[in-house]
């Protein structure tokens, strides 16, 4: 008898359909010459984070340095 296959190439394993749900729409590149379209309406658009850095800079002399 003859192995029946179960899998379908089209939607893929277990883990890929996964991965589709959770990512949603496949992001695809915009056509060469066409309008990018936007992907969210404005009114679904979070707001910008903001990051603050600090950076702190300390100059040791080394032994070898005179002063």
């Amino acid at each position: 008898m003859a192995e029946i296959r179960k899998f379908d190439p089209a939607a893929g394993s277990a883990i890929a359909q996964a991965l589709k749900a959770a990512m949603g729409e496949p992001v695809r590149p915009n056509q060469p010459g066409a309008r990018p379209e936007a992907s969210r309406p404005a009114a679904e658009t979070a707001a910008p984070s903001v990051v603050t850095v600090n950076i702190k800079t300390v100059v040791v002399p080394s032994d070898d340095e005179e002063d």
